[in-house]
């Protein structure tokens, strides 16, 4: 019954839908877990700066597999599926073979990158720092790994496996921090982590039913499968090195901002990503190969209705979760982080950082829609300029807003970036592709913004007078979100149409 479901687009988006709320669920649980063992203080500081390159390259690594691997594997199993399966262990060997020399680069050279880059003369620090970085670096090679196996299966409309594969870090991580954390401290996380990530890989070897073989290392296999490897994978490893540049930036004003200002980013960075990776990578990952395939073709009034669906249900989910998120998230961040050594003081100013981040969320997530179209449309030297653009302005707002904002202008530094990205992006598919992308946005925004408008002012006059502000506020969030879905249904708007396509889409492939 899982393969009938997840076999269709429709499906396959709300099983992975299902899939992250849960996986995001853990990672509440996670950072819940930090914020009462660390709170804002200094051991999760170096942390957050001593993880960021292994992370950063590891999120590189993943979504190089998937930019670079699906068009081209899509295009060579066109006219050979055997190719296409040569192509595949080719990669893989590739990919784990650069996993490996990153790594053990990274490892002796290790206490140099730190030390230039943690402004500290306490060896202690430096040290610590040391040893949670070359724990992180085992993740590379297997994360690289991982990568092109979710390529593949992608590839091949299989999404459940890849889906599920997720849970297994915080699976792990949770369980290590509970029995842990109170022995071995900020350890327990890069430990988690590895641990997570290997079980991730072999359960994708094991379900997904590869077969590892070394057979690909051969001259006549080598010749065969090199002139696959265009320019095309330095532009995408450009895109998407330069991309991840932001955790990197920020956390280079690790001396700059206030003390816990780092760990305020990355509790706001992760709230404000939740939804983004429950809905918005759900969508991109599942259209992305149908994006791909309609563009291929020439499908153009298959690949506007797939399109003007996308964009709705990016608008119907992230307008709402906006508005809850710049008005209420106080609410939500006492709820979730507000014990332990995470106190009231902590929550201000996470909150503040997360309105800063917040102003974007609607742009972003449409942006990451528009990013899989470009991809899709093989337009990457187009996407390497924006994404070059973008990159130089958050870094240069960072110097500019850092002195006088801390950490809150550091992350509105990333929002003014991510609205470029947006509107790049769009104008880029508007004008190279026979659709119309912008008025789908323009019209959906607009209704979805006077909808969160009035749901908004409701609530806060209707629910007044609580003693308590936290239940205030929570009645305050399920008052807005009841609003705005009676104001759909009332207008009778087509996203509940278009929600009730899904959901017949789905009864159907569980018929058949």
């Amino acid at each position: 019954m899982l393969k009938k479901i997840t076999s269709t687009v429709a499906g396959a988006f709300v099983f992975i839908i299902a899939v992250n709320i849960l996986s995001r669920g853990l990672v509440f649980v996670r950072e819940i877990l930090f914020a009462a063992n660390f709170g804002l203080g200094p051991d999760f500081d170096i942390y957050l700066v001593a993880a960021v390159f292994p992370i950063t390259i590891n999120t590189i690594i993943l979504y190089l597999g998937q930019n670079f691997f699906i068009p081209t594997y899509n295009r060579i199993k066109a006219t050979d599926e055997n190719s296409a399966a040569s192509y595949f262990k080719f990669m893989l060997t590739v990919f784990v073979a650069a996993g490996l020399v990153i790594a053990a680069a990274l490892y002796f050279f290790a206490e140099p990158v730190l030390s230039n880059y943690i402004s500290t003369t306490d060896a202690q620090v430096l040290s610590k720092a040391v040893n949670i970085f070359s724990l992180f670096l085992i993740t590379i090679p297997l994360n690289s790994a991982i990568s092109i196996i979710i390529a593949y299966q992608h590839s091949e409309y299989e999404f459940k496996y890849p889906a599920i594969s997720r849970l297994f870090l915080n699976f792990l991580i949770i369980p290590v921090l509970i029995l842990f954390a109170g022995e071995i401290g900020i350890y327990t996380i890069p430990i988690g982590f590895v641990l997570g990530t290997l079980t991730q890989l072999l359960f994708l070897i094991f379900k997904g039913k590869i077969k590892l073989s070394f057979d690909i290392i051969n001259v006549s296999n080598l010749k065969a499968n090199f002139k696959y490897l265009d320019l095309s994978i330095l532009s995408i490893l450009l895109i998407e090195t330069i991309g991840q540049v932001y955790m990197i930036s920020d956390r280079y004003f690790f001396g700059q901002v206030q003390q816990g200002g780092i760990s305020a980013l990355s509790y706001a960075i992760n709230l404000f990503q939740q939804p983004i990776s429950i809905v918005a990578l759900a969508l991109s990952t599942v259209i992305f190969p149908k994006f791909s395939e309609n563009i291929q073709k020439g499908d153009y009034k298959n690949f506007q209705k797939n399109l003007n669906d996308v964009v709705n249900v990016n608008l119907l989910i992230f307008v709402p979760v906006a508005f809850i998120l710049f008005f209420y998230g106080d609410v939500i961040i006492q709820l979730l982080f507000e014990r332990g050594k995470f106190g009231s003081a902590d929550t201000n100013m996470t909150f503040l950082v997360l309105k800063a981040y917040v102003i974007s969320i609607i742009f972003y997530s449409s942006y990451a829609v528009a990013n899989k179209i470009i991809y899709g449309a093989q337009l990457v030297n187009t996407l390497l300029i924006i994404t070059i653009v973008g990159i130089l302005l958050k870094i240069g707002l960072n110097f500019l807003l850092v002195e006088t904002y801390q950490q809150n202008g550091l992350a509105l530094a990333s929002s003014v970036s991510y609205i470029f990205f947006f509107v790049a992006a769009f104008i880029v598919v508007q004008i190279k592709l026979p659709v119309d992308i912008i008025k789908v946005f323009s019209k959906g925004f607009l209704f979805y913004a006077v909808n969160g408008l009035i749901a908004l002012v409701l609530a806060d006059i209707l629910i007044t007078g609580f003693d308590n502000l936290l239940l205030q506020g929570i009645l305050k969030i399920l008052f807005f979100l009841f609003v705005f879905l009676m104001n759909i249904k009332i207008t009778n708007h087509n996203s509940l149409q278009l929600l009730n396509d899904l959901l017949k889409l789905i009864k159907t492939s569980k018929a058949k």
